[in-house]
C-alpha cells in the first residue's frame, strides 16, 4: 500500500511539474488550407498544445484558452474565417490568423497560426497557364515594329481551332504532361478586341472544314484538348465596348457606356483603323442586369467551359490608368451615381463571385494595377500574370492563394520566388516550332512548380528559406536552389523532380555540360540505375538506358538547350 501511495505521489508531482515547466504553447490545425468550393462544409479543428523545454507536449483544454481569428489579407477585408468551439469555419477567400492566449501561474502565453481559405475550383500554383493568340482583323492605325501579329501573312487567321489542337499536343510533349490551362485570345468574330461587350459570335475564320459552324469547332477543341492534360478556356473582356458590337445600341440606350466629364462619348484608343474602343461601367451594367446575362449566355453557348472551371478576364481595371481617371468620369459625378473606382471595385467583387457561383474561377493580368491602392483581389483572383515584385506581399500571401504566371515580360523574374510563363509571344512567332518554349518551361515553370508547393518561411540576407529544408539564394555568383546537398538549380542548369508525374526528374541545361554529377533527391535511394529520355515537341525518345546511379549520384551529359526526362530503369514513361 505504501508503494502504491509513493508511486501515486511521484506521478502527481511529475504531472504538476510538467504544467509548471510550461515554456510555450502552440496552435495545431488539422487543415491549414480550407477550400469551401471543392469541399463544401469543410472545417478545421484546433488543438492547443503545451510544450516544455525538454520537448514534452500535452493538450491544453480549449476552455482554458482565449481564441480569436482575424483577417490578414483579403479583398474587401472580408471575414475569412470564424470560430465555433474547436472548429475553424471558412467564410470567404483570403488569409486569416488564429491567436491563442493562455494564462497559467501568473504567466501569459500566446501563439499564432495562419490559415488559408482558397475558394477556387483549380490549383493554379500547380498548373501551367498559357495564352494562345488566334487572330486579329484590321489594319494598324500606326506602324508597330514590336507587334509580330501584324507581321504575319494573315493576322486574322493566326491559329485555327484545328491548328490549336496541334499546338496543344506539342506543348503537352514538351511539358511532360503537366496540368495546363490555355486561354484562347481572339476566338470571337473579328479576333482580339472585337465585338465587346458581346461574346456571342465565334470567329468563322477559325472553324474546321468538317464543322458546320465555328462554335462547333471551338467546342470540339475544348473536348479534344482534355486528352493532352489541357483545359481550353477563353480570354474575354468586361470593360471595353466597340461600335460594331451587337450590344452597342442596347448599352447606349441603357447608359452603360462610359462618358467624359461633359457627358460625351470618348474613345480611349484606336489601335486598328476605324476600330475605336470605349469603356463601360461595371456598376451600370451590373445594375441593369446585363453582366449576369452575358455571363449566363456564354456558359450556355459553350457548356464545355464549365468542366474546366476557369475563365480569363483581360484588362479587368477599375480606372483608366493612362489618365488616372474613373472609367466613366460622367458617372463618377455624385449627381450621376458617384461611380468612382471604389464603387467599380465593389461591383468587380460581385462579378468575381457570380462567376464562382456559376462554377468558374476568374484569372486576370496584374494585381495592384489600375485598382485602388492595395487591391490585389486576394481570395477572389487565384492567378495573375505580371505579378508584383513586392517581397512583403509575396512572403505573406502563399502561392496557392494568389499564384503567378510569368512575372516579367523579359527575363525570368526573381528565381528565388519563381516565375511561370505565358507562351503567347512564342506561339505568335512560330506556333509550329515553338522556339524557346522548352527553355522557358524548364528554367521558369519547372522550379516555380516545385517551390510553389512549399511555404515561404523567411527572407534573410537575400536568401529565401522554404519549408522542407529548401533554400533559394545566390552563392558565389550563382543562382542556387537546393535542399541540403541536393541541388535543383545552378544558374540555368536544372535537375528538378517533375512532381506531377511519379518518379520522374527533368534535367535541362542552357549551355550544356559533360559528365556532371547530380545528387539524386529523397525517395530515390533504392534506385540503382535510370533510363534517360530526350524531351521533344514530338514526344520523348529513349536516349540512354540503365545508366548507373552510384552512391546516390548520377553522371549526366547534356547538349546546349537540351532537356531530358529521368526515370528508374524499366519504368514505363507516361
Amino acid at each position: 500500500m505504501k508503494i502504491f501511495y509513493y508511486i501515486l505521489t511521484i506521478f502527481f508531482f511529475l504531472s504538476c511539474s510538467d504544467q509548471r515547466a510550461l515554456e510555450r504553447i502552440e496552435i495545431q490545425l488539422d487543415k491549414e488550407t480550407l477550400n469551401p468550393v471543392r469541399n463544401p462544409g469543410e472545417r478545421g479543428t484546433i488543438r492547443i498544445i503545451g510544450c516544455d523545454s525538454k520537448g514534452n507536449t500535452w493538450d491544453i483544454p480549449l476552455s482554458d484558452v482565449a481564441l480569436s481569428v482575424r483577417t490578414v489579407n483579403a479583398s474587401g477585408n472580408v471575414e475569412v474565417a470564424a470560430l465555433s468551439g474547436d472548429q475553424l469555419i471558412p467564410k470567404d477567400g483570403g488569409l486569416a490568423e488564429v491567436t491563442a492566449v493562455y494564462q497559467k501561474d501568473g504567466t501569459t502565453y500566446s501563439a499564432k497560426k495562419k490559415v488559408v481559405v482558397t475558394p477556387y475550383y483549380r490549383d493554379y500554383h500547380q498548373t501551367l497557364v498559357l495564352k494562345l493568340f488566334m487572330g486579329y482583323d484590321g489594319e494598324l492605325n500606326e506602324p508597330d515594329p514590336n507587334n509580330v501579329i501584324f507581321q504575319h501573312k494573315d493576322p486574322s487567321r493566326l491559329c485555327t481551332f484545328a491548328e490549336a489542337l496541334d499546338v496543344v499536343k506539342r506543348v503537352d510533349h514538351l511539358t511532360r504532361g503537366i496540368p495546363k490551362i490555355i486561354y484562347l485570345v481572339g476566338w470571337q468574330r473579328g479576333g482580339h478586341d472585337h465585338l465587346y461587350p458581346d461574346w456571342s459570335i465565334v470567329n468563322p475564320k477559325l472553324k474546321r472544314e468538317e464543322d458546320a459552324t465555328a462554335l462547333e469547332s471551338l467546342r470540339w477543341l475544348i473536348r479534344e484538348a482534355r486528352a493532352y492534360n489541357t483545359t481550353i478556356s477563353l480570354h474575354i473582356n468586361m470593360v471595353d465596348a466597340f461600335e460594331e458590337s451587337p450590344l452597342w445600341d442596347t448599352y447606349i440606350k441603357n447608359d452603360i457606356i462610359a462618358r467624359d466629364v461633359n457627358g460625351n462619348l470618348k474613345s480611349i484608343w484606336e489601335y486598328v483603323k476605324g476600330h475605336k474602343a470605349y469603356h463601360l461601367s461595371y456598376t451600370k451594367e451590373w445594375e441593369k442586369g446585363f453582366a449576369k446575362t452575358r455571363i449566363d449566355n456564354l456558359i450556355e453557348m459553350v457548356p464545355e467551359l464549365k468542366e474546366g472551371h476557369t475563365i480569363h478576364i483581360d484588362a479587368f481595371m477599375a480606372y483608366w490608368q493612362p489618365e488616372n481617371r474613373p472609367l466613366s468620369p460622367w458617372h463618377a459625378k455624385p449627381e450621376n451615381g458617384g461611380i468612382d473606382m471604389y464603387k467599380e471595385v465593389v461591383t468587380q467583387r460581385k462579378i468575381f463571385k457570380y462567376w464562382r457561383e456559376k462554377g468558374f474561377d476568374v484569372t486576370g493580368e496584374g494585381i495592384f494595377w489600375a485598382h485602388p491602392a492595395g487591391e490585389g483581389f486576394v481570395g477572389l483572383q487565384p492567378m495573375s500574370w505580371w505579378f508584383p515584385a513586392d517581397i512583403n506581399f509575396q512572403m505573406e500571401v502563399p502561392e496557392r492563394l494568389s499564384a503567378r504566371g510569368r512575372t516579367h515580360r523579359d527575363g525570368q523574374g526573381d528565381f528565388r520566388f519563381g516565375s511561370s510563363m505565358q507562351g503567347e509571344e512564342i506561339f505568335q512567332k512560330d506556333k509550329d516550332n515553338l522556339p524557346g518554349f522548352l527553355s522557358q518551361f524548364c528554367t521558369m515553370t519547372l522550379p516555380w512548380y516545385y517551390l510553389s508547393r512549399l511555404e515561404r518561411v523567411a527572407f534573410i540576407d537575400d536568401a529565401l528559406y522554404y519549408s522542407d529544408g529548401v533554400v533559394a539564394r545566390v552563392e558565389d555568383g550563382k543562382k542556387i536552389i537546393c535542399k541540403g546537398d541536393f541541388i535543383l538549380r545552378e544558374n540555368d542548369n536544372l535537375f528538378v523532380p517533375a512532381l506531377w508525374n511519379e518518379n520522374e526528374i527533368i534535367a535541362y541545361s542552357a549551355e550544356g555540360y559533360d559528365n556532371r554529377s547530380w545528387r539524386m533527391p529523397e525517395g530515390w535511394e533504392k534506385v540503382s540505375s535510370v533510363d534517360i529520355y530526350s524531351i521533344t515537341m514530338n514526344g520523348s525518345t529513349l536516349k540512354q538506358s540503365a545508366v548507373p546511379v552510384k552512391n546516390g549520384l548520377l553522371m549526366l551529359t547534356l547538349e546546349k538547350e537540351e532537356a531530358v526526362s529521368i526515370v528508374p530503369a524499366g519504368q514505363q514513361l507516361l
